[in-house]
């Protein structure tokens, strides 16, 4: 025979263990979300160095081209603002404009040196664009 406070005991204790499930679940997705917030940095470290790696062989390419002919860094930048407004927009981007197959017609992705509908190969595709 039970009495009240067996049965308050009894609901006690599944609200107990209830509120620990969620504790416990709420700890999982913190530590979850700690570490892709953690991947993330180690991304985002990872391209600011790659970055800084480009501007640097980027910078030793224009003095050897520089110190080879001549080119001035007004030139330079002349340079950068025509290929940049190539796409119709100044915004710091080179943004390929997408094209029609020539084999079937269909539009065929900038990045991409082929249609993705008939397999031809594009083979004047920008290098520069593409993806290998």
């Amino acid at each position: 025979m039970s009495t009240a406070g067996d049965v308050g005991g009894v609901v006690w204790n599944v609200i107990q263990q209830a509120q620990i499930e969620r504790l416990d679940n709420t700890t999982d997705g913190l530590r979850e979300n700690l570490a892709q917030q953690q991947a993330d940095t180690q991304a985002a470290k990872h391209l600011e160095e790659r970055v800084a790696y480009l501007a640097l062989i980027s910078r030793a390419l224009f003095e050897l081209l520089q110190e080879k002919s001549g080119v001035t860094e007004r030139e330079l930048a002349a340079k950068i603002t025509e290929v940049d407004l190539r796409d119709g927009k100044a915004d710091g981007r080179m943004t390929p404009q997408p094209k029609k197959c020539p084999s079937c017609q269909s539009m065929m992705a900038p990045r991409f040196n082929r249609c993705l509908f008939c397999g031809y190969r594009d083979q004047t595709a920008d290098p520069f664009n593409t993806v290998k």
